[in-house]
């Protein structure tokens, strides 16, 4: 999102959720350290899953902090949506561990990979949903957070994440349990749509905004 002069000094909750997104994604390294794997599948496998997960929290904390460096955080709705998020990303590096040992767990702990997985699809959809509501919220024409000019990005914004939290909370469906399909697990490709719908609407942005340009420049 570019800055504008909306913007205003970052309150102690932003910085807080810095440290925890910043936590969150050095614990999954550190995850993946313990948790040597022992053949080439195996380390192809965990290389796999931490860049998932690293794209998606990335992508959170990118969205989340272009939203709030505009988004007033004052009212008690708005703080108290932010401490729900940031209770979603305290906990996803515990539900990513739980993941990334399953290749290797044995007796009871391989029948949790279903429970966890769609844990995780919970948990990451339900971080999107406080974003998309984030956004909802600059969209509100009535509030006049944001210029009018950037309206229409931030609506596209909160219907693009809207989708990929309702995709990642279907994942979490038990049909999804053992469905596998040419020995992919059909829950996890779910979760990497996501990434594409996210790449598709920055690249119909990008676009966009050229030929906003061409026109203004004709």
């Amino acid at each position: 999102m570019e800055k504008s002069q909306t913007q205003r000094p970052r309150p102690r909750i932003e910085s807080l959720a810095d440290l925890v997104f910043g936590l969150a994604l050095s614990i999954s390294a550190i995850i993946l350290v313990g948790n040597s794997p022992t053949t080439s599948a195996g380390l192809f496998e965990d290389i796999t899953t931490f860049a998932l997960n690293f794209l998606i929290l990335i992508s959170v904390w990118l969205n989340y902090t272009s939203v709030t460096s505009i988004l007033p955080i004052e009212n008690t709705r708005t703080v108290v949506l932010n401490c729900v998020l940031l209770f979603a990303v305290s906990i996803e590096p515990f539900l990513f561990n739980l993941l990334t040992i399953y290749p290797q767990a044995t007796g009871s702990r391989i029948y949790l990979l279903p429970t966890t997985s769609a844990l995780y699809g919970l948990d990451i959809g339900g971080m999107m949903v406080i974003l998309a509501l984030f956004y909802l919220t600059l969209a509100d024409e009535e509030k006049k957070l944001v210029p009018k000019g950037m309206l229409k990005e931030i609506k596209l914004r909160a219907i693009t994440t809207f989708l990929s939290a309702v995709i990642f909370l279907l994942s979490a469906l038990p049909i999804f349990n053992y469905l596998t399909i040419s020995y992919t697990y059909v829950r996890t490709d779910l979760w990497f749509s996501t990434l594409v719908i996210n790449w598709g609407r920055r690249l119909y942005s990008r676009r966009r905004i050229g030929r906003d340009v061409e026109a203004k420049g004709g």
